[in-house]
């Protein structure tokens, strides 16, 4: 064992003079040394235009797999009913139908020209016969939208004949009908589609969850350098150990809050130019705060990753420590693409994402769906504010205890030991 381990393992590392650097002082050049090393680099410059490409090809995957109207034929014998059938179908606002008129090249044709249709998928049904009696020809099942649009057509069809055979107005019936109509009003109104909803969810997730991987990594990675370098033995003669752990995780993230800005604003500009997604109203006030949950998550798992690779001093031992930590950032990734795609007002969904480590990844998408009612917002805050302030006091034990060991890995039970 190398006589920095030794005197690592039997005291307590050497404390620096005091009156070298204040505290803010040496913070602040630890952070600003890992600002400018990490983003004057091509890696950080390429990843944020390939990541910039990205969302633009996913913003073209969306345009492209939104779906049209779903068209419906109408042969000669039931055209007169198409007028009925649009009116009804515009006024279902979950519904889109388009009434294409079909007949055949010649007389008798219309069947086969309809059955034609019907297979190659150019047409979701076809509706035939007379308009009191009309039939509707699908290839296996019946939309039932569909069914009720055709059957509420039908039936307004038969009432305006049988009005104006009674000698009543029918625009004079059903405006007096219409007064007397049911009004609603939703709770929480979405003008999101499915897969709009979707769409968000895996953005704000996947992109919280890739950031808090990468750079968490990073950082990881990079304590484990200096360690093995012994840059660190240098660094902890002039500034303490939780200066330098403090330093770290305010330059990695302001690293990260840069490239998650440029991120977002390119994100939101697509959307708004493209119209691929409906965002929320207060856009600005979204994207802050995504910005305040990347910090407090990127705190909360930065300073546990940090602390859990100053208990190795190689790169190959790294993956090994800092995997419970991992589990920690992945389980909300994937408990969030699994439960909110299913039912975003799941009771076990809203509770989860008021717990930390879960809140930093399930409340922002759920904030983003606009689900999230103000006082659940302010409780996941406070937890999250308070389980930072623990782990962060833990993780710096952690480290204090770790960093200048070298050799064999540190024994849990060691880096937490109070000295």
């Amino acid at each position: 064992m190398s006589t920095t381990a030794q005197v690592g393992k039997d005291a307590p590392p050497p404390a620096p003079d005091p009156g070298a650097l204040s505290a803010r002082r040496a913070v602040g050049l630890v952070a600003g040394r890992e600002i400018n090393s990490r983003m004057r680099t091509k890696s950080f410059v390429l990843s944020t235009l390939g990541l910039v490409v990205a969302l633009g090809v996913y913003t073209l995957i969306i345009l492209f797999s939104k779906e049209g109207p779903t068209k419906v034929g109408i042969d000669r014998d039931a055209a007169a009913l198409r007028p009925m059938l649009t009116a009804v179908a515009d006024r279902a606002t979950d519904v889109d139908f388009e009434f294409v008129t079909i007949d055949g090249e010649g007389e008798g044709d219309s069947g086969d020209r309809a059955e034609k249709l019907l297979r190659d998928g150019d047409v979701a049904a076809v509706i035939s016969g007379d308009t009191a009696g009309p039939t509707m020809t699908v290839e296996r099942e019946t939309d039932p939208d569909l069914l009720a649009v055709v059957n509420a057509a039908v039936a307004e069809e038969r009432t305006t004949r049988e009005l104006e055979r009674e000698g009543v107005d029918p625009v004079d019936f059903a405006q007096r009908v219409a007064s007397s109509a049911t009004q609603t009003k939703a709770l929480e109104p979405s003008g999101n589609s499915a897969a709009e909803q979707f769409a968000l969810i895996l953005s704000s997730t996947g992109l919280l969850y890739f950031f808090f991987i990468v750079y968490g990594i990073m950082l990881a990675q990079g304590v484990v350098e200096e360690k093995t370098s012994r840059v660190v033995e240098l660094l902890l003669s002039s500034i303490r150990p939780w200066q330098l752990l403090a330093g770290k995780l305010i330059g990695v993230a302001v690293v990260g809050v840069t490239q998650l800005v440029l991120l977002g604003g390119a994100a939101v500009v697509l959307a708004e130019g493209t119209g691929a997604i409906s965002l929320p109203t207060a856009v600005a006030g979204t994207l802050v705060t995504m910005g305040v949950w990347f910090l407090l998550g990127f705190f909360l798992f930065a300073a546990m990753l940090a602390a859990a690779a100053a208990r190795v001093s190689r790169q190959e031992d790294l993956q090994a420590v800092v995997q419970p930590v991992m589990v920690l950032i992945t389980t909300p990734f994937v408990l969030g693409i699994a439960l909110l795609s299913k039912n975003a007002h799941d009771p076990v969904i809203e509770w989860l994402s008021l717990v930390p480590p879960l809140s930093p990844i399930l409340m922002p998408a759920r904030m983003l769906l606009g689900i999230a009612p103000a006082w659940q917002v302010a409780v996941s805050l406070v937890l999250a504010v308070a389980a930072l302030a623990g782990l962060t006091r833990i993780a710096g034990r952690m480290y204090a205890n770790s960093v200048l060991r070298s050799g064999s890995r540190v024994p849990l039970a060691e880096s937490l030991r109070l000295r």
